[in-house]
């Protein structure tokens, strides 16, 4: 995650914990930082003017602002960590875990976005990971979907299942299959080399996603044909970058040919997932786990995935999905 610079004291250019504006300046400083340099000198740290008064308030708003940053920062952490030991297979799940009938979680994930931004290609990634050779593009008609699971099991008692839905991206086709909205994790898909894509995603993906999609879901933000861009510092990822930051949303970069950032955006998308408490407690409730289904049975000798987020003091939100440190970096390909 790479740091605002607004959070970052100008004297020390670390990240603040308790910062205080200077009233005649009006810049904020680290509390601490502050007070060592007004006692040492009578001017300001960034203009270097004479002081006429060295009176400064805590910054309320840049505190909270920080804080929540911070808490980002550590699932981001946490969900890296976790993200190694992720291991998401093809196809259904094995015979093995059908036949012991252990709890099945199952996690529906769609990808939404304008036709030709690459969907269905990143789609084809997660099905055969491997490098995909580039075809004659075919506009998606209708829903088509791939089937994952985890190679163990969660909490050492569940299966867990995921169905990665493929959309029909001509705006025509949207009012015919509204309820795939309804998913616990969203890709929002665009193409770097046609700014209107990104905004179909801020126009009308995303709200009719809040709108007819679960009250509580994870989604992530990916800005596809980065192969294809002519200037890394163009308009458009700054455009993606803001919009991400204002929805509180994963920002991958990844180019559909190569797949590159594929598996590791779906890796962290049901991680966060699962290490939501909301959407985590709706999957359970669809096996009739409120009922304690299963509740008897016993312990096993199949690896498992544990997720200890009472680690992590975290805000809930609707869509607070972890936020990797590769959602930072635009790896162009080469």
């Amino acid at each position: 995650m790479n740091t605002p610079n607004d959070y970052l004291c100008p004297i020390t250019h670390e990240l603040m914990e308790l910062p205080v504006i200077l009233i005649e300046d009006g810049r904020s400083y680290e509390k601490r930082e502050l007070e060592i340099w007004l006692r040492n000198h009578n001017t300001s740290p960034i203009t270097n003017k004479v002081l006429k008064s060295k009176h400064f308030i805590i910054n309320i708003n840049l505190k909270n602002a920080i804080d929540e940053f911070r808490e980002k920062q550590i699932k981001a952490e946490y969900c890296e960590k976790l993200s190694n030991t992720l291991v998401i297979k093809t196809g259904a799940l094995p015979q093995e875990l059908q036949d012991k009938k252990y709890p099945n979680l199952r996690i529906k994930i769609c990808v939404f976005g304008d036709e030709r931004v690459g969907k269905t290609t990143i789609v084809k990634h997660l099905r055969f990971q491997d490098r995909i050779s580039k075809t004659e593009y075919v506009p998606t008609a209708g829903p088509d979907s791939i089937k994952l699971h985890l190679d163990r099991l969660f909490e050492d008692r569940y299966a867990v299942s995921i169905r990665v839905y493929d959309l029909p991206g001509e705006l025509k086709h949207k009012d015919v299959w509204r309820n795939h909205y309804q998913c616990h994790g969203a890709i929002l898909m665009f193409d770097v080399t046609r700014p209107d894509t990104l905004k179909e995603i801020e126009n009308a993906w995303y709200p009719a996603l809040k709108k007819h999609g679960f009250d509580v879901f994870e989604c992530v933000l990916l800005c596809n044909k980065i192969d294809l861009a002519d200037n890394s510092e163009s308009q458009i990822f700054k455009d993606a970058e803001r919009f991400s930051t204002n929805n509180d949303l994963s920002l991958y970069y990844t180019s559909a040919i190569t797949g590159k950032n594929v598996q590791a955006m779906v890796n962290q998308l049901v991680l966060c997932i699962l290490n939501n408490r909301s959407s985590l407690n709706q999957l359970k409730q669809n096996i009739g786990e409120a009922r304690n289904t299963n509740s008897s049975q016993t312990r096993n000798n199949n690896p498992s995935i544990i997720l200890e987020a009472e680690n992590i003091v975290l805000k809930e939100k609707n869509s607070s999905c972890c936020i990797s440190g590769s959602t930072t970096n635009k790896d162009h390909e080469n």
